[in-house]
Formats: C-alpha cells, sequence, structure tokens
C-alpha cells in the first residue's frame, strides 16, 4: 500500500493505502540479471547488487507477458500509473532436474508443443475423487465456524492458475503465459488436445494441495481457507458463453475436486470461503481471473447477469454445507460505478435461492477501497463480510519506504483506519490477502533485514487479528517456496510468522490442541492435556444472577447472568432477519420469575378478615413489583447469559476458537431472543451492553484456564 507524510489527514491517507495507483493487485515479477532491468533493479535498491539478494546459485527472469508492469518496457499495455509497480520473486537456477515431471520429453501436441499425457486416474484410484456430496447440515456447528475468529490460509493456484506462482505448469502455454486458459490453449482444441489437457489438469488438482496439507495446517491453528475458483471450476456447464467453452469436458471433473477439498477441510474442523477469483468477462483483467489478454468485459448486463446466475446456483449448492463459511462474490474487482448496484442485486437473488442461503455469510471485496466498502456493509443487516487486500510492495512509495517504515505506519496510522472501518462495518471485516512481502529496496540499508521484516510481518498479523474478525495469508504454496518466504505460507511460517496460530496467548499449550485437531484421526481427545483442558473450560460456570449487583449492572458496571437453562450457543433455528441459530421456544427460558401463592385467610371479623384481605393483597403486588425483574433487567440477565455461554462453548467445542464476528452475531442473537417474545425490542443496548461484559468475563475465564494447563 502507498504511504503517505505524517502529517496527512487520516482520509487522505485512508485513500492512499488503498493502492492508490493500482485499481488492483498486480502479479509479482521476477526481476532479470539482463543489462536493462537489473540496472534498473540495482538503482532501486540503492546500489545493492542482484548477487548480494539472490545469494549464490539463484538466477532471476521477467515473466513475460500480460503483468509485466514496469520490466515490460515502454511497449507494455500496462504502465506503472495503471498497474503499479512489479514486485520482486526468487527462483532457482532451472536445471533438467527441477522441469516439471509433467513437461516430459517425448511426443507433443498442441500449439504449445505440450507432452502427450496419459488419461489421469487420481492417486487412490476413482474411489479417492467420490462425487460431490456433503455430510448432513449441522447448523450450531457451522455457526460457530461462521462466527469464530479466522485464522485462514489461501489456497491459490489451485483451481485458478497462476503462472507466477507455478511457472513450470506453464512450460507449454501459449498467449500470455500467465492465465489457466493459456495452458488450455497450449493444448490446442482438438479432441486429442481437450483429452490431453484435462489429464493434465486432473493431476495438478490431485496433488498440487492434497489432505496432508490440511492436517499440517489444522495442527498450525490454521482455522479457515479461502478457497478461490472460476467460473469455470464448477463444471462445464458454467463455460458456455465465455473462452472456456472449448475446454468444457476438461471442467467435467472439477467440481468433485473442489467438493473433495470442502470435505478435506470440514475433516479437521477448518471452515472454507469460496472465492469467486474468476468472473465472467474478467473483472480486473488480470491473469488471475482466467485470461491474460488484459481486457475487462465483465461490466456490462450480459457478463453481470452470467455471474449472478452462478452465484445463485452456489449459493442454492453448497449453503447448507456446514463448513462453508461463505461464499465470496468477486475478488478484486475494478471500483467502477455499476459494481455496488450490482453487489446488492447479486446478493439478494442469492439470499432468494434456498432458505439456508438467507442466512450464509456473502463476502465482497472492497475494490481496494475500504472505506466504500465498510459503509457498504453499514447498509446492510444481513451477514456481509468486507473483503480487504493489503500489500506493501506495489507502488513507487512502498519501494521507497524501508522495513522499520512500514511497521510504524502499521502501528499507527493504518491501525487507526482499520479500527475507524471496522467500526463502521460492524467488524464484518476481514483481510483475505496480505503477505510477508517486501521490495528488496526496503530491506537493502537495513543491517538486520530478518528482524525488521519479522516485525514488519508480525505487525500486520496483530493488526488483522485485533482489528478485523480475520485474516488469509496469500498463499499457502508455490513454486520456489523456500526462497519466498515474503508470499509462501509455508515458508513464512519458518521464518517470519509464528509456528502456531494461537488467540489465547498461549502457544505452548494451544499447539497440543492443534497437533489433536491436524492427527490422523483429527480427534479433538487424541490427547489427555487436550481433553482435560476442554473439558474445564466447558465445565466454567455462569455466574449466577444473586450474586452479582444488579443496579450496578443496569447502570453500566459489572455483568448480569441468565441462568444455565438456556443452550450454550443459541439453537439451530434461523430466520432471515436472524443469522445466529435462535433456541426454540420449548426450551428457552429467559428470566422468568415465579412466585409462590401467600395465604390471606385471618381471623376476627368479616370487616377484619376483609381489611386483613385487601392488605395482604396489596402486600403481595408491591412485593411481587418489588421481586419481578424489569424488561431492561431481563434484557441484561438474557445478553450476559449469551455473551458468556458463547465464549465458553466457541472455546470448549470448538477447539479453543474465539467470537470474531462480534457485533453481527450480537444483532442476530438479539433478533433471535426478540423472536422468542421474552423480550422487548426497546432494550437491545442493554443486551448488547451485558453481552460484551458477559463474553468478557468467560474470556478471561478461558484464558486463566489456557494458561495454567501444562
Amino acid at each position: 500500500m502507498r504511504l503517505l507524510p505524517r502529517d496527512t489527514n487520516i482520509y487522505s491517507l485512508a485513500s492512499g493505502l488503498s493502492l492508490a495507483i493500482a485499481n488492483y493487485k498486480p502479479v509479482p515479477q521476477l526481476p532479470t540479471n539482463g543489462t536493462t532491468a537489473a540496472a534498473a533493479l540495482t538503482a532501486q535498491l540503492g546500489g545493492a547488487s542482484l548477487a548480494e539478494l539472490g545469494g549464490a546459485g539463484r538466477s532471476f527472469q521477467v515473466q513475460t507477458g500480460a503483468g509485466s508492469g514496469a520490466a515490460g518496457g515502454s511497449g507494455d499495455a500496462r504502465p506503472v500509473e495503471e498497474w503499479g509497480e512489479p514486485s520482486v520473486l526468487y527462483v532457482a537456477q532451472r536445471n533438467a532436474s527441477t522441469a516439471n515431471s509433467f513437461a516430459s520429453s517425448g511426443p507433443k501436441i498442441g500449439p504449445g508443443n505440450c507432452p502427450i499425457q496419459s488419461a489421469y486416474t487420481p492417486k487412490g484410484g476413482e474411489d479417492a475423487l467420490p462425487p460431490p456430496v456433503f455430510a448432513p447440515f449441522d447448523p450450531v456447528k457451522a455457526n460457530v465456524m461462521r462466527y469464530r475468529q479466522q485464522n485462514a490460509v489461501n489456497m491459490g493456484a489451485w483451481f485458478v492458475l497462476e503462472g507466477w506462482m507455478q511457472s513450470n505448469l506453464f512450460s507449454c502455454s501459449t498467449g500470455g503465459k500467465q492465465a489457466e486458459y493459456d495452458v488450455l490453449d497450449g493444448f490446442g482444441q482438438s479432441a486429442a488436445g481437450v483429452r490431453n489437457a484435462t489429464a493434465y489438469m486432473e493431476r495438478h488438482w490431485d496433488t498440487w494441495i492434497t489432505e496432508d496439507d490440511f492436517a499440517k495446517l489444522a495442527a498450525q491453528g490454521i482455522n479457515s481457507i479461502r478457497l478461490p475458483i472460476g467460473y469455470w471450476s464448477v463444471g462445464p456447464y458454467f463455460t458456455r458463453n465465455s473462452p472456456f467453452l472449448a475446454y468444457q469436458d476438461v471442467y467435467a471433473r472439477s467440481w468433485r475436486y473442489v467438493a473433495r477439498a470442502i470435505n478435506w477441510a470440514a475433516k479437521y474442523d477448518m471452515g472454507v470461503l469460496v472465492d469467486l477469483h474468476g468472473a465472467y468477462g474478467s473483472q480486473n483483467g488480470q491473469p488471475h481471473s482466467g485470461l491474460s489478454d488484459g481486457n475487462i468485459e465483465f461490466y456490462n448486463d450480459y457478463n453481470m447477469g452470467l455471474t449472478t446466475d452462478l452465484l445463485v446456483w452456489l449459493a442454492k449448492e453448497i449453503s447448507d454445507v456446514t463448513n462453508v463459511i461463505g461464499i465470496q462474490l468477486l475478488n478484486e474487482p475494478q471500483d467502477r460505478s455499476n459494481l455496488w448496484p450490482w453487489y446488492r442485486k447479486a446478493m439478494d437473488a442469492m439470499r432468494a435461492a434456498s432458505p439456508e442461503a438467507k442466512t450464509v455469510p456473502l463476502y465482497f471485496h472492497n475494490a481496494f477501497n475500504l472505506d466504500k466498502g465498510s459503509q457498504f456493509t453499514a447498509t446492510r443487516k444481513d451477514f456481509v463480510v468486507q473483503d480487504h487486500h493489503a500489500y506493501y510492495v506495489y507502488t513507487s512509495s512502498d519501494q521507497s519506504t524501508t522495513a522499520k517504515g512500514h511497521t510504524k505506519a502499521l502501528n499507527g496510522g493504518i491501525t487507526t483506519w482499520f479500527n475507524k472501518n471496522s467500526d463502521i462495518s460492524r467488524r464484518n471485516l476481514i483481510v483475505g490477502e496480505w503477505s510477508c512481502a517486501l521490495a528488496p529496496s526496503s530491506l537493502a540499508k537495513s543491517s538486520t533485514p530478518q528482524q525488521d521484516q519479522t516485525a514488519f510481518c508480525e505487525a500486520q498479523r496483530k493488526l488483522y487479528t485485533d482489528a478485523t474478525a480475520g485474516w488469509a495469508f496469500w498463499s499457502y504454496k508455490l513454486e520456489g517456496c523456500s526462497n519466498n518466504g515474503g508470499w509462501c505460507f509455508q515458508q513464512a511460517a519458518k521464518q517470519y510468522l509464528p509456528s502456531t496460530f494461537d488467540l489465547w496467548n498461549s502457544a505452548n499449550v494451544t499447539k497440543n490442541v492443534y497437533a489433536a485437531i491436524g492427527s490422523a484421526a483429527g480427534k479433538k481427545d487424541a490427547n489427555k492435556k487436550v481433553a482435560d483442558l476442554l473439558a474445564t473450560i466447558s465445565a466454567i460456570q455462569l455466574p449466577s444472577a444473586s450474586s452479582l449487583n444488579l443496579k450496578k449492572i443496569v447502570s453500566g458496571g459489572g455483568g448480569d447472568a441468565d441462568d444455565e437453562s438456556t443452550p450454550d450457543v443459541l439453537s439451530a433455528k434461523t430466520s432471515a432477519s436472524a443469522s445466529a441459530t435462535a433456541p426454540s421456544s420449548e426450551t428457552a427460558r429467559v428470566g422468568m420469575v415465579v412466585h409462590k401463592t401467600r395465604n390471606v385467610n385471618g381471623g376476627g371479623s368479616i370487616a377484619a378478615r376483609a381489611g386483613a384481605m385487601v392488605r395482604s393483597q396489596l402486600s403481595s403486588r408491591q412485593a411481587a413489583a418489588a421481586s419481578t425483574p424489569s424488561d431492561q433487567t431481563l434484557a441484561s440477565r438474557a445478553g450476559f447469559s449469551d455473551g458468556f455461554k458463547t465464549a465458553r462453548y466457541f472455546a470448549s467445542n470448538a477447539n479453543l476458537s474465539k467470537l470474531g464476528f462480534a457485533q453481527q452475531y450480537m444483532e442476530d442473537s438479539w433478533s433471535a431472543r426478540l423472536a422468542l417474545g421474552k423480550l422487548k425490542s426497546g432494550n437491545a443496548a442493554s443486551y448488547k451492553k451485558q453481552f460484551k461484559a458477559g463474553l468478557a468475563a468467560a474470556e478471561g475465564a478461558i484464558l486463566k484456564a489456557v494458561q495454567a494447563a501444562k
């Protein structure tokens, strides 16, 4: 992101931070040791040489074709003032032993001279790729996954190919050699070419990321993934009216692979955000939208309509999948005037797709305009989430700012900006892409580059955890991972990031929980210490109402309790107005008080007995008035109880999870409470205030339990 001078006001800062030059993310580039580009890079680095940066055994390349940025020369169709500066990757010098085995020697086919492929059978046989069937919907577990704080990674370059991340896979591609279509086109459109392309792609889908990767991520405390797909990934039908139609047979089983990924995540209690990375016509002209020709043709009624139809299908198909935590409408679109009205219409159409679609979280990318995205979120009451992407490598300002300068900005003005927008959007905000990457120039003069880059990376992680409901690192895997810890999560977790992602500041304890999740059995009780800790948390008692000072509570002090008779998590009944699950009227008891009848029969005359009866009845009414909780008190008790039990349930039943989308959860829980008819609408503020108090009280008790565990 671009950084502005310290004295710039916050609103200017905000606009400057949202990739002020580039409308969307340019692809990272491979600098070359050729004379022109090498000289330019050396100037950028303040005199540092490529050898100093690359080290022994490394060489550098410029990625050709689309998105070559400044390195593309004066004839580049994508000037820096529109697309931003290129970023840097380091690649090991290629030789025969490092060539992709897909591109083996032998007979060739197609305009890209691609190697002939044998028909592909998934590892483990055909039974390892079952039909796209999901387990029965568990709405309580779904709500926990959807509302919890997210530690996530992107599964990039799996179902949407990106040349900069997997250049060997593009060895026989044509055209811009950057996008998925370029790979297919290398095989040609003949029947034989399509058959070979099918085998080539299926092998990639089957091997690029495997179930073992999900187990490893779960063991690190990653509880969610963002899964980029293109419209073509959903199957042959959706390739119609697009360039992918010629290769529709390639995608005959692609949705099976996507569904298998979702089911693998479910096995390890991981949520999946299904992200439409490539829309019809391309929403940004970038290769990661499927095409590398640079054309942007999404913004017309026809392609917007096709994309809406696809999203409605997705909403109907996967809203009732327990671990699908959301559907993202678009990735990194351009901020055009007709984008935002389309977002509203598409979301409304998706909500109407099925009863379950009424409540599934709908994510949208803000077109790198955080302020506008926050305002959009604020106009909707349903569970919509703004996705913001944060990179600090693409503008000239990024590249002229030191690592320490970036870290200082993150801890200062950027934190203020994020907090402001998080408040506006009721914390329905995630950072769906970020990295530890820095331009070499940001580290060129550092005496402690490893330390400075680690501090920069950790400052981002802390900010996105504290100010938003979650983050997703870009990306889990890429070729040359060990040389590119800035972009590759597997290396970043060894080099810049914690080895365990912990929400309780007790990684030495929580790592046992995550290791148990990632075990072969995928069972949280695989470790007795884990089982004991979760049982301890589950047994934390809700404070009784009688133990608290109600007057102090209602006026703004501590917290008030309901009782243990209501469920820990509002149950599975949902409505269009409340995405949180609500308790059924048969089981919910909201602060009701039962009074015993009193004997008012006295002795003496009739008049005396009548007088005694009147006095007794009056006394009873006065006592009842004094002892019956007010509507405000009932709302406060319910709020404290719901907040307390929510924190306890998330931690004990969801592997030490925390509530992330807290404001949305409170709103939806309040709506669910109102639907029971036990509380009155005028007491929402009391309910929400005490929900926060109950949540904080329980999280404090949970933290003590975690810290006490050995």
